[in-house]
């Protein structure tokens, strides 16, 4: 498998994973390449089968912090639970820790597989909301556990 950043020729099939994977497609919008995030997909035999990708907020929101924070996921079913969300995840961070000491990522309080794969990446949770950043959980019936990381 080879995680590199991803280019606007890829999106067609990121939204190939996120079709096998019941999710909201991503727009060009969200793989363009920007300075201050990556996007990332992983690879294998030719066929994109993960994407991730990585957010800056330069201003705290609430008690949310600033920062770069962990985005969206998606790792296509048939390759789940094969360490793909993990090297990407890991791949985000080395490129967090080229510009930051300091890294956020939040989700549902009932993902536990997400928060498992980030424990052990030596996240730690800080804080609990029913909103963060604009996003709910359950249409905002669980909470969104915010969880930071330092290099």
């Amino acid at each position: 498998m080879q995680v590199r950043e991803a280019t606007m020729d890829d999106l067609g099939h990121v939204n190939a994973v996120c079709d096998a994977s019941g999710r909201t497609r991503w727009t060009s919008e969200m793989v363009a390449p920007r300075s201050d995030r990556v996007v990332l997909v992983a690879i294998t035999q030719d066929e994109v089968i993960g994407v991730a990708k990585t957010h800056l907020h330069p201003n705290p929101e609430g008690n949310a912090p600033a920062g770069h924070y962990l985005g969206g996921v998606e790792v296509a079913p048939g390759f789940r639970r094969r360490g793909i969300g993990s090297a990407l995840t890991r791949a985000r961070l080395e490129w967090i820790w080229s510009r930051d000491s300091t890294v956020y990522y939040f989700t549902n309080e009932h993902n536990m597989a997400s928060i498992r794969m980030h424990e052990a990446l030596n996240f730690r949770p800080i804080a609990r909301f029913s909103e963060i950043r604009g996003v709910t959980a359950d249409d905002g019936q669980s909470e969104l556990i915010l969880f930071e990381a330092s290099r």
